[in-house]
C-alpha cells in the first residue's frame, strides 16, 4: 500500500473538518490550532508522527497549525470530530506504518490536498449545474408546482424524493443532489403556501403535491427523504399511497406535536420560541412584520432565526465552548436562505399558519402501519429540531434504526453532502426492490 493510500483517512479527516469549520467561521484557524493526538499521528506517520514532522507538514498542506497533544482529554469538539473521521469512530487508525522521508511525505500531502480541492471544485460545479437547470413543472390544485430534478430516469428505479422543510427553497439540497444523482433520479421543491396571497395549505395538501410530482415523473413508487417538517408530509402520503413508498429516511426530522399538556416533549429552545411566535402571528396577523423583526434579532442559534455567525458572549476565550459553538452554526453561505420563512410579514403569517397545522398533526399514530425500512438520522448539534424526539420515534416503527451524526447540525445535507450521500446510498442499496421490510441488522 503506498503512502497516499495509507494516509488518506487522516488526510480526508483533516480536509473535511477544516472545510466544514471554515464554512462556518472563516477565521477559526487563524489563531487556533487543530489538535491531533500524538498516538493517532504516530499510527499514521510512525517516527514522523511521533516527532511532530507529520503535524508540521499537515499544517503546511492545509494552511493551518496542527498541534500534537497527549491524550483525547486535550481535544476540543472540532478535534474530536476529526479524530472520529480519521478512525471511523473506533479510536484506532488501523494504519500503523512508517511514513516516507520528509521530502516525499510533503509531496504526498500536497498531492492529496490538491486532489481534494479538485474534487470539491467538481462537486460545486455539479451543484451549480443543478441550480441553473430550468425547473420541471407539474399541475397541482391551485396552480403549478416547479420542482428541481437531477439524475437519469431509469425504468423500474424509483426516484429519491427530498421532502423539503416548510418555507424553505431547494438551494440547501443542491450539493446532496449532485452526489445522489450519480446513481438515482432525485427531485425536490420549495413547499407551496408561503407566497403572499397563496391559499392556505395543510399537511395533506403537501402530500397531494408529492403525488403530482410522481405522476409528472412517471413514477409509481419512490424513496422518501424527509427533512425537518418533511416526515409528516411523507407519513400523510404513506397513508394515502402505502404501495408507492419503498423506504423512508428522516433527516433531522421532526414529529413535534402541540398537544403535550404534560410538557414532556423534548423541545429545543428554538422550537419553543418559534411556537410562541407562530401563535402571536396567528392571533394578530397585522403585527407579523413587527414580530418577525423581534424574532430575527436574537444573538444566537437558539434565539429566533439568527444564523449564529456571531459568537455567543464568553465563548471566544474558551476554546472548548467556542469549538462547540462553531460546529453548531449553519454555514455562512446559508444566512439569507435560512431567513426565507421570515422574509416579510405576509410570508411569516402564511408560514405560521402552516406550522401550527403541522404541529397539530399526530403523524406517529400511523407509524405501526409503515412496513418499509425507515432510517432516522439525527445530529449532535441540531438546535432546530430535537434529536431526542427523533430518537424516541424510532420505536414507533416496525422496521427502523437511528443514526446520530457526530458534530453535525440540522443542515448536514449542505455541510456534508458526500457523507450524507454515502449514508443514503448504502441504505437504499440495502432496501429490497420490492420494498419488503428488512431488519435493522440487515441494513
Amino acid at each position: 500500500m503506498d503512502a497516499a493510500t495509507r494516509l488518506r483517512p487522516l488526510l480526508d479527516a483533516v480536509h473535511d473538518t477544516a472545510a466544514e469549520v471554515r464554512a462556518k467561521s472563516p477565521d477559526y484557524f487563524a489563531d487556533r490550532p487543530l489538535r491531533l493526538d500524538r498516538d493517532l499521528l504516530a499510527r499514521y506517520g510512525g517516527p514522523a508522527g511521533a516527532d511532530g514532522t507529520l503535524a508540521r507538514l499537515l499544517g503546511d498542506a492545509y494552511g493551518l497549525t496542527v498541534e500534537p497533544v497527549d491524550g483525547p482529554e486535550a481535544l476540543t469538539a472540532v478535534d474530536r470530530l476529526l479524530a472520529e473521521r480519521a478512525t471511523g469512530g473506533s479510536g484506532a487508525s488501523g494504519a500503523s506504518a512508517t511514513a516516507p522521508p520528509e521530502p516525499e511525505l510533503a509531496a504526498v500531502l500536497r498531492s492529496v490536498a490538491a486532489a481534494q480541492q479538485e474534487r470539491d471544485r467538481l462537486d460545486r460545479a455539479a451543484a451549480e449545474r443543478i441550480a441553473a437547470r430550468p425547473p420541471e413543472r407539474t399541475g397541482v390544485m391551485g396552480g403549478v408546482l416547479h420542482y428541481a430534478a437531477a439524475g437519469p430516469r431509469r425504468e423500474g428505479a424509483p426516484p429519491v424524493v427530498l421532502l423539503n422543510a416548510l418555507g424553505m427553497g431547494p438551494a440547501l439540497w443542491y450539493p446532496l443532489m449532485g452526489q445522489l444523482a450519480q446513481e438515482h433520479r432525485v427531485v425536490t421543491w420549495a413547499p407551496r403556501g408561503t407566497a403572499p396571497g397563496s391559499r392556505p395549505l395543510r399537511v395533506r395538501d403537501h402530500a397531494a403535491d408529492l403525488e403530482a410530482v410522481l405522476v409528472a415523473e412517471g413514477a409509481t413508487a419512490c424513496h422518501l427523504v424527509g427533512w425537518c417538517t418533511g416526515p409528516k408530509v411523507a407519513m400523510a402520503f404513506h397513508r394515502r399511497r402505502p404501495d408507492a413508498v419503498r423506504s423512508m429516511v428522516w433527516l433531522h426530522g421532526s414529529f413535534r406535536r402541540t398537544d403535550d399538556a404534560g410538557g414532556r416533549e423534548p423541545d429545543t429552545s428554538y422550537e419553543r420560541n418559534l411556537e410562541e411566535l407562530c401563535r402571536a402571528v396567528a392571533a394578530r396577523p397585522a403585527m407579523a412584520d413587527t414580530l418577525r423583526r423581534i424574532f430575527d434579532g436574537g444573538g444566537g442559534a437558539d434565539s429566533g432565526t439568527s444564523t449564529g455567525t456571531d459568537a455567543a458572549p464568553g465563548t471566544e476565550a474558551d476554546p472548548r465552548r467556542f469549538a462547540e459553538e462553531v460546529l453548531a452554526r449553519p454555514a455562512r453561505a446559508l444566512d439569507e436562505e435560512l431567513r426565507r420563512p421570515f422574509a416579510t410579514g405576509p410570508v411569516l403569517a402564511a408560514y405560521a399558519r402552516q406550522l401550527l397545522d403541522y404541529w397539530a398533526d399526530d403523524a406517529l399514530a400511523h407509524a405501526p402501519q409503515v412496513r418499509v425500512p425507515v432510517l432516522c438520522v439525527g445530529a449532535a448539534y441540531d438546535r432546530i429540531a430535537s434529536p431526542e424526539r427523533l430518537a424516541q420515534a424510532v420505536d414507533r416503527f416496525p422496521d427502523a434504526r437511528y443514526r446520530q451524526l457526530t458534530g453535525a447540525t440540522h443542515h448536514s445535507m449542505y455541510d456534508r453532502p458526500r457523507e450524507i450521500a454515502g449514508l443514503l446510498t448504502g441504505f437504499l442499496r440495502a432496501v429490497e426492490p420490492t420494498g419488503a421490510p428488512r431488519t435493522p441488522a440487515q441494513l
